[in-house]
C-alpha cells in the first residue's frame, strides 16, 4: 500500500510527471493519494476565492499512467470551478476505473469510501476536508464536499500584560456533528472493508509548520473509532509522523507533484512516499521513501543517504512525538507501528 501527498498536473505530456516512479507505484497492489483540484474543461470560477485553479480534463492521464486506484477530492481546490467541474472529474475518474471519496452530489455520496480489493484484500479510503469555503460542504440534498470543521478562538498568554504584544495562543477544536459522523463513516467503511485509510485535507499553509490542535484530535478520534493509517496533506510541507495505538498519522506528506508549486508560499521541495506492508488482510509494517521533486516538479525517490537531509527533516519534526525510526533496506520504518503485536495485546487484554 502506497501513499503520496498532492497531486496537480498541468503539462502538455500528462504522464510524463510520473516518469521517475510510475514503476514503484504501478508495482503497488494499492496506490492511493490526494488530487488537488479538478481535471475538467467546464464550470466557471468560484467568485469569492483570491485564486481559482483547475487541471484540463487531459490530465486525469497521468492518475491511470501511473496506476492510482484511488484517490480524495475533498479539498480547497476542487470546487474552485464550481459542481460542474467536480463532476465532470468524477466522471473521468469512473471512466479510468480510479476509485474517489471526499466529493459528491450529496453528503452520503461525498462520504462514501472509495473501497479498492487486491488479491483478497479490500482497502476503503474516506476522504475529508478541513480547508474550504463553507457553501462547498455537501448537504443531505446537494452536491459537495466532505467537510470536517473546527472552531478557532484566541487565548491571551499568560505574560501578555508584563510583554503587551505577544502573540495568542491558538485554540482549536472539531465540530460534535462532524465528529460523530466521522465515527459512523469509520464504522460503516469498516464494514466493507479490511484495512480503514482516513485522508484529511487540513492544517495551515504557506510555509507554517505547527499542527492545529483539531488537526490531533481529528487524528486520534479517527484511530479510535477503527482507522487504520491517516495520511494528511494541504500545508505543502512535510509535516511530522505519530505512531498512536500502533498506528501511524502522517500529518503532512507535502507535495508529491504540484503545478502550483511556489516557494514564494513556503512550498517545499521535499516529500515521502509511505509504504505499507500488509499481511493477513492487516497493516503489519509502515515506511515511508524520501522522496523530492525536481525543477520541472517530477517526484524522485531518493536512497537513504541522498535523502538524508529529509530523513534528519522527519525525525526533527516528529520529536514531539517521540516517534521512533529505523533504516530498513531503501526505506525509513516507523518502529512502533506494529499493529499485529497491538491486536494481539488487546486480544490478550
Amino acid at each position: 500500500l502506497l501513499l503520496v501527498g498532492d497531486v496537480f498536473v498541468q503539462r502538455d505530456d500528462p504522464p510524463s510527471v510520473f516518469q521517475h516512479v510510475r514503476d514503484l507505484l504501478k508495482n503497488a497492489d494499492f496506490t492511493l493519494g490526494n488530487l488537488e483540484g479538478s481535471t475538467s474543461d467546464s464550470g466557471a470560477p468560484w467568485s469569492i476565492k483570491e485564486t481559482n485553479w483547475r487541471a484540463d480534463s487531459r490530465q486525469v492521464k497521468a492518475l491511470s499512467s501511473a496506476g492510482f486506484d484511488a484517490v480524495n477530492v475533498a479539498n480547497n481546490h476542487m470546487l474552485d470551478f464550481g459542481h460542474p467541474a467536480l463532476f465532470e472529474t468524477l466522471g473521468l475518474l469512473d471512466d479510468l476505473g480510479i476509485k474517489h471519496t471526499g466529493g459528491g452530489r450529496n453528503k452520503n455520496e461525498a462520504h462514501a469510501p472509495a473501497v479498492v480489493e487486491k488479491g483478497g484484500t479490500k482497502v476503503a479510503m474516506l476522504g475529508y476536508t478541513s480547508v474550504f469555503i463553507p457553501e462547498w460542504a455537501a448537504t443531505d440534498d446537494g452536491p459537495g464536499l466532505a467537510v470536517m470543521r473546527a472552531h478557532t478562538s484566541y487565548e491571551a498568554p499568560s505574560r501578555v500584560f508584563e510583554v503587551p504584544g505577544t502573540p495568542p495562543i491558538v485554540r482549536t477544536s472539531l465540530f460534535a456533528e462532524d465528529k460523530a459522523r466521522l465515527t459512523s463513516d469509520i464504522a460503516a467503511a469498516r464494514k466493507r472493508a479490511d484495512i480503514v485509510v482516513c485522508a484529511f485535507h487540513w492544517g495551515v499553509s504557506r510555509g507554517h509548520m505547527k499542527i492545529a490542535e483539531y488537526q490531533i484530535e481529528l487524528a486520534h478520534h479517527a484511530i479510535d473509532c477503527g482507522a487504520d493509517i491517516i495520511f494528511g496533506h494541504h500545508p505543502h510541507v512535510l509535516q511530522g509522523i505519530e505512531v498512536y495505538g500502533g498506528k501511524a498519522i502522517f500529518y503532512s506528506l507535502g507535495n508529491f507533484t504540484f503545478a502550483q508549486h511556489s516557494l514564494a508560499k513556503g512550498h517545499e521541495a521535499e516529500t515521502a512516499i509511505v509504504r505499507c506492508t500488509i499481511a493477513d488482510r492487516r497493516i503489519t509494517t509502515v515506511e515511508y521513501l524520501p522522496a523530492r521533486i525536481d525543477d520541472n516538479i517530477d517526484p524522485h525517490v531518493l536512497s537513504l543517504a541522498e535523502g538524508k537531509y529529509i530523513v534528519d527533516m522527519v525525525a526533527h519534526r516528529s520529536a514531539v512525538f517521540k516517534t521512533r525510526f529505523a533504516p530498513h533496506g531503501n526505506a525509513i520504518r516507523l518502529v512502533d507501528a506494529v499493529q499485529e503485536s497491538v491486536e494481539a495485546g488487546r486480544r490478550a487484554s
